[in-house]
């Protein structure tokens, strides 16, 4: 089977000469939800960002299903199958529900009821407050939005910078909850998160990254028991203290 999507040694920098990203890689299997851990400054939100063409590549390179994407401009990956949702100013808050949702199918020249029907299904919340304005819309609800915005382009792969960013323990849960919705449905996910336990009790694998290179990939289930999660987070002595 065909890798989802595969990172392959990639270096990505803001500024040149200055990497961000340093050399690190990752296969995600079709279906998969993956989340990418690690504490602040590891590099996590340039590496989605990379993947997604908002940062500059300096080596390595993307597939998606095994086409090279690696510098494929961000505004063409979402017709290559790759969807982003980035932590903030991710709807529109002037516009409703519906017309954030049509606005979405407008731009990719796609048929609106073919496009929204299904999203809707997905979230019948969104249906029932469609006439709303995005920015009378809770944390959690704009979140469902973002997503359910981004599944208009039918994406086979879709990634998200910290979803749960600002969110209560309880919207949290709801939002994490919903991606597994999103995979139920097809859609491979990538999530990064600085929410540890939330990210592991719903995806399937996760990666750790330090200093811009993963560290440590393996089941959420695997991670959700490893001593070193802690002492990569809260440090050696802090680590040994807490356990």
């Amino acid at each position: 089977m065909t890798v989802a999507l595969s990172i392959e040694q990639l270096e990505a920098a803001y500024e040149p000469g200055l990497p961000i990203v340093r050399g690190a890689s990752l296969a995600v299997q079709p279906g998969e939800i993956v989340a990418i851990l690690g504490p602040n400054g590891a590099g996590k939100s340039t590496l989605v960002k990379a993947v997604a063409g908002l940062v500059p590549v300096t080596a390595g390179r993307v597939l998606l299903h095994g086409q090279d994407i690696t510098r494929v401009p961000a505004h063409r990956l979402v017709f290559e199958g790759l969807a982003f949702v980035p932590q903030t100013e991710n709807v529109f808050a002037n516009l409703t529900i519906a017309e954030n949702l049509e606005l979405a199918a407008a731009i990719l020249k796609a048929d609106r009821r073919e496009r929204l029907a299904p999203v809707y299904t997905m979230f019948p919340d969104l249906e029932r407050q469609r006439t709303l304005l995005a920015g009378r819309l809770s944390g959690g609800q704009r979140q469902m939005l973002a997503v359910a915005r981004a599944l208009i382009a039918q994406p086979r792969v879709l990634m998200l910078d910290e979803p749960s960013a600002g969110l209560s323990p309880k919207l949290v849960g709801q939002v994490l909850e919903q991606l597994k919705r999103v995979r139920d449905h097809g859609v491979t996910v990538v999530l990064v998160e600085q929410n540890v336990k939330a990210a592991l009790a719903v995806a399937d694998r996760a990666a750790v990254l330090v200093e811009g290179r993963e560290r440590i990939v393996g089941s959420a289930a695997e991670l959700r028991g490893d001593a070193r999660i802690a002492e990569l987070y809260l440090g050696r002595h802090v680590a040994a203290g807490v356990a």
